[in-house]
């Protein structure tokens, strides 16, 4: 290898380089921006912007070979000046690849180093290696123009800090630049994914626990910079690098549970990095599986970060599909990293086969679970996607069935019965709008007094329960409740409204009436909050929300999943106006301007002026006109003619497009409604689970206790499946037949393989078991 060479004789060095086999290969993924971020200075540029400035870039003016061969017998009281040049240039050489260059400057710095003392002198050397405005080493500089010659180049660059003293400050040298603090020579190494540089950086005392905590490095949008985890081991397994990975998890000084600025280590950096890509997930599934069973600590990814998640609980938060459904359905079966599952297999029979589930910080019962942070997260578009998962499902299913069915009918009920009491109650059929009051008198009055006080206590309970769902019980926040939790705020008006209308009734304020037609009203309309106990029901009802026009301005501020629907339907609808409102103010000033004398009392009056002319029009394509033939116009036949060609212009072709167009969109729109609605009736699950008391919920907590060890005890959930699709396609290649299973060396997942050969098949055995295998 080329680092194992000894340290080199600057006063005898030659400008030979050693070979470098490896290619240079870039990052795996490239994200297009959306904007190009501007950063005050570049992590490494080649433009020089100002003169007077100390900067790494080089000088456009040419002093190279002055300084390389005319500067070697300078004073050292001269080096002031002198020593900048040799900054520049010796940055310009590390660049460009020069070792030549590099090797008589970086003599010519030792030479002027004479006049410094011992405690001095490392200073001065580091200070003539590494920029000023970016703490910038020759070293990174190197790594960041990688060529032919860089591994020569870290060789010597490293050679002379070790021969002067200061190698471990060189090599772990950090950027001092606000958004690339942190960053070291390391650092720069695997992103450049240059291994053999890597191994001999860590072998010269390279610190592989330092964290990139830059802007750069902790962007606050996506494309203002990279997010890796802000530690080597994390930007190499961010970037798909498993011999790096290796590397430094066999280094006995690595610390795997390092967590950074965000309290996030590699695993949850892992989950951050992850896409929608299936390729990426795949190298970022097999990377996360890689950690967890070559770490030490088993539990490291319990560890949680600043806002208290788990990478399990991250990958739900930002809605990672793939390596969700990983970590939920993970089973490792070899005994040493048993520990790291979270599902088993308990037993299979055939296509049947039983399941264990690891409930722990997925249930409700944990907190911050993986459950509520699905079902009450908004900023997420693929919500139902994650409750498609195992055991998110059966978990709610379950649910569904144990308590919030029972509890949403009886919901039903006492909402139907409170607004028919209050119907009964405040009902005046005969126009009497007088204030009524209340008397004891005969029977009817008890129990009118009875209704009252039922529905006072009832929206005093509605006023308080749904006053919590929106701001206690659920963490929502404006969006999710606008979108998720609208039906609430409609409940809660509902009840604030009757009680205002019965104060008003009771004290004789005739207003009272406008409150009680509102609440009563909005009371029979909110029922079809409980079409979501019902799929056919609750989709429809999705639908009808989504194109209610009442809700549209609403809805475009806060809602935005609905709303996108909703510009859906409103883009049809404004293509066909578009064109509408071009044949209708056309046939409209033709028709009027065809009308010359028009008596007052006339049937020609509708048309007389273009006005006139635009409703008659509009009538005529809502079906709701005749066609006439105006004997007051200039040409009666062409005005009935324009009137024949206007009809069926708008009222057979343009309307009937616009079906067509909205019935495309509406079974768009349905599929989605049915998302929707399992979105609703999970967030309504949960909210009748928190209004349970505390020995209720105990009552109906899912799983049983599960001994997977002697130390190991777990709440799991048994789910139950059968696979007959994997069944089917399997038992073709299975044989019950002992001694047949394997002949003369060849499988059964062999047999295809022999089929598609040139060869003949000889054994006649072997032809049978193929023949099988095709049947």
């Amino acid at each position: 290898m080329f680092f194992n060479h000894k340290l080199l004789n600057f006063d005898n060095m030659t400008s030979e380089a050693s070979s470098f086999g490896d290619s240079v290969d870039g990052v795996a993924a490239q994200f297009a921006p959306r904007y190009i971020p501007v950063f005050t200075k570049p992590m490494d540029s080649h433009v020089f912007e100002r003169k007077n400035e100390e900067i790494d870039y080089p000088s456009p003016v040419d002093e190279s070979d002055h300084l390389l061969q005319g500067e070697n017998n300078s004073e050292p009281s001269n080096s002031m000046n002198k020593t900048h040049k040799y900054k520049r240039h010796l940055l310009h050489a590390v660049a460009e690849g020069d070792t030549e260059s590099i090797i008589n400057l970086l003599k010519n710095i030792k030479d002027n180093s004479s006049k410094y003392s011992k405690t001095d002198v490392q200073d001065y050397f580091m200070k003539e290696l590494t920029a000023k405005d970016t703490g910038k080493t020759c070293l990174m500089k190197a790594l960041l123009n990688i060529n032919s010659n860089t591994p020569e180049i870290v060789r010597i660059l490293i050679s002379f800090s070790e021969q002067n003293g200061f190698w471990e400050r060189f090599i772990n040298a950090e950027y001092t630049d606000e958004n690339y603090k942190g960053q070291t020579a390391l650092h720069i190494a695997i992103e450049r994914r240059q291994l053999e540089i890597v191994k001999y950086l860590i072998a010269k005392g390279a610190n592989i626990n330092v964290c990139a905590t830059g802007h750069f490095f902790n962007p606050v949008e996506k494309y203002d910079g990279f997010y890796f985890g802000e530690t080597p081991l994390a930007l190499a397994a961010c970037t798909n690098q498993p011999e790096i990975v290796d590397l430094l998890m066999d280094d006995r000084q690595i610390n795997v549970t390092m967590q950074d600025s965000l309290g996030n280590n590699v695993l949850h950096a892992l989950v951050t990095a992850s896409e929608n890509s299936k390729a990426h997930n795949t190298f970022i599934i097999n990377m996360y599986d890689k950690i967890i069973r070559k770490c030490n600590t088993k539990s490291l990814e319990n560890i949680r970060n600043k806002k208290g998640l788990t990478p399990m609980q991250l990958a739900a938060k930002t809605g990672k599909l793939e390596i969700l459904k990983y970590i939920l359905n993970r089973e490792i079966k070899d005994k040493e990293n048993r520990v790291l599952s979270k599902r088993f297999t308990d037993w299979a029979y055939g296509p049947v086969s039983s399941h264990l589930y690891d409930l722990y910080d997925v249930d409700t019962s944990s907190q911050n679970s993986v459950l509520e942070i699905v079902v009450y997260n908004t900023n997420i578009n693929n919500r139902h996607e994650l409750l498609a998962l195992e055991p998110l499902q059966t978990l709610l299913r379950m649910k569904w069935k144990s308590f919030a069915r029972t509890m949403f009918y009886v919901s039903f009920i006492l909402n139907f019965t409170y607004n028919l009491v209050f119907t009964l109650l405040f009902y005046q059929p005969h126009g009497d709008k007088a204030v009524k009051f209340l008397s004891l008198s005969d029977t009817s009055g008890y129990f009118e007094l009875l209704g009252q006080a039922f529905i006072v206590i009832w929206s005093a309970y509605l006023i308080i329960q749904e006053g919590a769902s929106i701001f206690w019980l659920s963490p929502s926040d404006l969006k999710s409740v606008v979108s998720d939790a609208w039906f609430h705020i409609l409940f809660f008006i509902q009840a604030v409204l009757i009680i205002v209308s019965m104060f008003c009734s009771i004290f004789g304020v005739q207003e009272y009436l406008a409150f009680t037609v509102v609440a009563m009203a909005l009371g029979w309309t909110n029922l079809i909050y409980y079409t979501r106990g019902f799929q056919s029901l609750g989709i429809y009802s999705v639908m009808t929300q989504k194109k209610c026009t009442l809700k549209i301005i609403f809805l475009q501020t806060f809602a935005q999943p609905i709303y996108s629907y909703l510009q859906v339907i409103l883009n049809d609808v404004s293509k066909f106006l578009l064109v509408y409102v071009l044949f209708l103010c056309g046939f409209g000033v033709a028709l009027a301007s065809l009308i010359e004398h028009c008596p007052d009392d006339a049937e020609c009056m509708r048309y007389n002026s273009f006005k006139r002319a635009i409703v008659e029009l509009f009538k005529l394509t809502m079906g709701l006109g005749d066609l006439e033939m105006q004997q007051d116009s200039k040409y009666p036949v062409l005005f009935l003619l324009l009137l024949i060609i206007y009809v069926i212009l708008t009222f057979v072709l343009l309307l009937n497009m616009l079906i067509a167009l909205m019935g495309e969109t509406v079974d768009k729109i349905s599929k989605d409604s049915e998302n929707i609605w399992r979105l609703q009736r999970a967030r309504t699950i949960l909210e009748y689970e928190k209004c349970l008391p505390t020995c209720l919920r105990n009552k109906f907590k899912l799983g049983n206790i599960c001994k997977i060890s002697e130390k190991d005890k777990r709440l799991c959930l048994r789910i139950n499946a059968v696979k007959w699709t994997e069944w089917h396609h399997q038992v073709t290649c299975l044989s019950e037949e002992p001694g047949i299973a394997k002949l003369n060396g060849t499988s059964f997942t062999d047999l295809h393989e022999i089929t598609d050969s040139d060869h003949p098949i000889q054994d006649p055995q072997i032809r049978i078991l193929v023949q099988r295998a095709d049947d």
